[in-house]
C-alpha cells in the first residue's frame, strides 16, 4: 500500500483471497491443533482477514472491496485427489458464507462483500456442497476466466460502497 499513489488518487481497492491461500492457512493451523474444527478456523479466519482489512482500510483512508473465493472445478475423481477437493469445496463454501453474514450488516469499517460467488456455481450432485465452479467460468481448474468480469462490476454496484470513492 505504501507504493500505491499518496496524492488521494487510490481510494479503492479489490482484495482477493484465493482457494489456496485459505486452504494453506487454515489447514496448517488446524493441524498445528490451534482450532477444535475446520469450522472453528475458517470462521475466526475470516474474522481476522476482515479485521485487518478494515484497519487497513482506516490507516489508509480507502474502502476495501472484497472478492469471494470462487468454487473449485469439476475434475474427475479417478486422478485420486477427490476427497481433498471435496473437503476444499465445503472449507470455500464456509468461507464464503462467513463473508456473506460478517459483511450483510457493514460491521467492518470501509469493507464490502462483492457477492457474485452463488453466480458461479453449477449443480454438481458428486460435490458435497451440490455445486462446483461453473465451467463457463473455468480458466484452467484453478483460476476462473474473464468471465466474471460483468459479475464484479454487477457485483460493485450492489456492495453499497460509496461510489465516489471509486
Amino acid at each position: 500500500l505504501r507504493r500505491l499513489p499518496s496524492h488521494g488518487q487510490t481510494r479503492t481497492i479489490i482484495l482477493s483471497a484465493g482457494e489456496i491461500d485459505c486452504r494453506e492457512g487454515i489447514g496448517g493451523t488446524l493441524l498445528k491443533g490451534y482450532y477444535r474444527s475446520c469450522n472453528e478456523a475458517v470462521e475466526d479466519t475470516v474474522l481476522k482477514y476482515l479485521g485487518a482489512a478494515s484497519e487497513i482500510a482506516l490507516e489508509y483512508n480507502l474502502q476495501i472491496l472484497i472478492m469471494p473465493v470462487a468454487p473449485h472445478a469439476y475434475r474427475s475423481v479417478k486422478n485420486g485427489k477427490s476427497v481433498g477437493r471435496a473437503k476444499r469445496r465445503e472449507t470455500m463454501y464456509l468461507w464464503n458464507k462467513v463473508l456473506r453474514s460478517e459483511l450483510q450488516d457493514s460491521k467492518w469499517a470501509n469493507v464490502f462483500l462483492l457477492d457474485y460467488e452463488e453466480s458461479l456455481q453449477y449443480p454438481d450432485e458428486t460435490s458435497p456442497t451440490g455445486f462446483a465452479l461453473n465451467p463457463c467460468f473455468n480458466a484452467d481448474y484453478t483460476h476462473t476466466n474473464n468471465a466474471i468480469v460483468p459479475l464484479v462490476a454487477e457485483a460493485i454496484q450492489n456492495s453499497g460502497c460509496d461510489f465516489d470513492f471509486l
